[in-house]
């Protein structure tokens, strides 16, 4: 596989993440981590690790929201080399909470992805929002 082709299945692996949890469709998102994968995530603990966090992580964020999940992905940027990739993008996110809240905000991205036996698995993300040093509130309302 060319350099060429592994960008565009790893852009086209972000993009149908995006569907996966529009239709919060657990497996189909955890069908592409590494058992092992370490998480740092914009919510939740400092850093988890495995398959079983990642699944307890989005069973919870799921049932949080009423209805389904929209994430609109840009600028993703992809560095592959010798069975290893790296994507970052910014993601909105939106949706309207359990409680009614409606939810609209930009996050940012990394994610890295080791090839095992030909499959592309995640085996780092990192999620976050950039947060106002003054004050330390997230700043959510950023948009790219």
């Amino acid at each position: 596989m060319t350099g060429k082709d592994v960008v565009a299945e790893i852009t086209d692996l972000v993009r149908a993440r995006a569907e996966a949890v529009r239709a919060k469709d657990v497996a189909a998102l955890l069908g592409r981590y590494d058992e092992n994968v370490v998480l740092f995530d914009a919510v939740g603990e400092l850093r988890e690790r495995g398959v079983a966090a990642e699944r307890a992580r989005l069973v919870a964020w799921f049932a949080a929201y009423d209805g389904p999940i929209t994430l609109t992905i840009r600028h993703i940027e992809v560095a592959a080399s010798d069975g290893i990739a790296f994507a970052h993008y910014v993601f909105q996110v939106r949706g309207t909470m359990t409680d009614g809240t409606a939810v609209s905000m930009w996050v940012r991205s990394t994610v890295g992805f080791r090839a095992t036996a030909g499959v592309w698995r995640i085996v780092h993300e990192h999620s976050s929002v950039p947060f106002d040093a003054a004050t330390g509130e997230a700043l959510v309302a950023l948009a790219p």
